[in-house]
């Protein structure tokens, strides 16, 4: 990341992710969250599959995934989707997962506005997938973002969203970042703490303000996680990261339903509204209409 004096807008993550980024390991080149839990990269990608997506995912579901870049998460989701729906602010990733992912059955790939969905999705999506995007993305976006996410998905439906994480009392005070490197290094330590090395340029949101945007677009939160597996081993610590479960919950849905992660232990243990603009579209295989 060159500067965290960076708003967030969806102008600067055009411009980065399109230009400035050189996807050197198309996205696997971020390995810090590893790193910080002190596991090998690809144990800890395994775990991220494991544990937010294979639950949530039932093997020819719908999955939207949202700002894929080169396609780091998508192998595994394509791997479970009967349709694949990837939908990124930039025309340079969307090229890019044409290609690495070219011949894939039910594959559609869309280039976005930065912060709508596509029209025509109302109520078919099972899963919204979105990793290491959105913790760059200002909260308005994150919010036209959830309306959009609550519109796609099929009531039952599931968002895992991996978002930033700041202290929620700095929130207001984001704007200290644009006054030059002094004080976006102040804003850093009152928003992340002293031990963060990094600013990771992420945006102003905290797991409060997530959960009040998500409850404001109706949807539901679930978890909220910053670590999981054995002993807490795998998670998203550094920044002081969330991922945060969400449903859009049937009229019937309880409290107290259990996790798909939770169902399926139980299982093996018997005792136990925007408007969109304009997109930009290409199908590798046309879905049913």
């Amino acid at each position: 990341m060159k500067s965290c004096t960076r708003s967030n807008s969806v102008a600067e993550n055009l411009n980065l992710w399109n230009q400035e980024h050189a996807w050197l390991e198309h996205g696997d080149e971020w390995k810090g969250q590893a790193d910080s839990c002190g596991v090998p990269y690809p144990e800890w990608k395994a775990s991220v599959v494991d544990r937010l997506i294979t639950p949530y995912a039932k093997p020819g579901s719908t999955i939207l995934e949202l700002a894929p870049g080169h396609g780091r998460w998508t192998e595994a989701l394509s791997s479970l989707a009967g349709r694949l729906i990837l939908v990124d602010l930039s025309p340079g990733c969307i090229e890019e997962c044409r290609r690495r992912f070219e011949g894939r059955d039910r594959l559609e790939t869309y280039v976005n506005d930065g912060r709508s969905l596509p029209p025509g999705l109302d109520c078919q999506v099972d899963l919204v997938w979105s990793f290491d995007s959105l913790v760059h993305v200002a909260p308005r976006e994150i919010q036209n973002y959830l309306f959009e996410i609550h519109r796609v998905l099929k009531p039952g439906g599931f968002a895992v969203i991996h978002h930033a994480n700041r202290r929620h009392w700095t929130l207001p005070l984001a704007p200290l970042r644009s006054l030059g490197p002094t004080w976006a290094l102040l804003y850093r330590y009152l928003s992340m703490g002293t031990e963060e090395s990094a600013d990771g340029w992420r945006s102003a949101v905290s797991v409060k303000l997530f959960r009040t945007m998500a409850t404001r677009a109706g949807l539901s939160v679930l978890e909220n996680l910053s670590r999981w597996g054995d002993g807490n081993r795998y998670g998203v610590p550094r920044h002081n990261d969330r991922v945060t479960i969400l449903v859009k919950a049937p009229e019937d849905h309880a409290n107290g339903q259990l996790l798909p992660h939770e169902r399926n232990s139980q299982a093996s243990e018997p005792n136990t509204p925007g408007s969109p603009s304009i997109f930009d579209r290409s199908q590798k295989n046309e879905a049913p209409g």
